[in-house]
């Protein structure tokens, strides 16, 4: 019954927070939605830093198991590349609201979280790294570590995000100019 309750919590707060935002979330309403007292929030998860995190893992282990069905039909490491820029961006796009204030007020935010091995977003970078990145550099003669192309490819994408998030317009159409900007920085080694 615990772990119920629980899943119903995190699932009414990440419907908040994706419509209100961290900062404009709040407990009470958290309470009232889920049918819970705010101390059986707080008794549950300690704060609402850390009920954040849990809807923040939730998101990611959602969009990874997307990614990871959508590239088992492509064996093309850039193809897969573009899968993975668009499942990125529509995450970035549905969550705005709800990571605008951590993305912007933390850019480290997500590599503080993704050391341990048993982290959704450690999982991710390892499969990222080595279904993608290790093929797509050996097929351009790069020498740089896997791994580290993830980081770059991350961050430029996570760039690019951030000026979407601050001025507007269509992420969805910086797919190819993410890729090609990407593989420009490939080649260059």
């Amino acid at each position: 019954m615990q772990e119920i309750k629980r899943d119903l919590i995190i699932e009414e707060a990440t419907n908040l927070f994706i419509r209100d935002g961290y900062e404009n979330m709040k407990i009470v309403d958290l309470a009232k939605n889920a049918g819970v007292s705010i101390g059986a929030i707080y008794s549950m998860f300690g704060s609402k830093e850390a009920l954040y995190n849990q809807y923040i893992m939730g998101q990611i282990e959602f969009y990874i198991e997307m990614m990871e069905q959508e590239l088992e039909n492509h064996t093309d490491p850039i193809e897969m590349l573009r899968v993975v820029t668009r499942i990125k961006f529509e995450a970035i796009m549905k969550n705005k609201n709800g990571i605008k204030e951590h993305l912007m007020s933390d850019p480290t935010f997500y590599l503080h979280a993704s050391f341990d091995d048993n982290n959704p977003l450690m999982h991710m970078y390892m499969y990222i790294s080595e279904k993608i990145m290790e093929p797509l550099a050996k097929s351009l003669g790069n020498t740089v570590q896997p791994m580290e192309l993830f980081f770059i490819y991350d961050g430029l994408t996570f760039g690019m995000a951030k000026y979407w998030i601050l001025t507007g317009g269509d992420l969805m159409r910086r797919i190819n100019q993410s890729i090609e900007m990407f593989l420009t920085i490939l080649k260059k080694d």
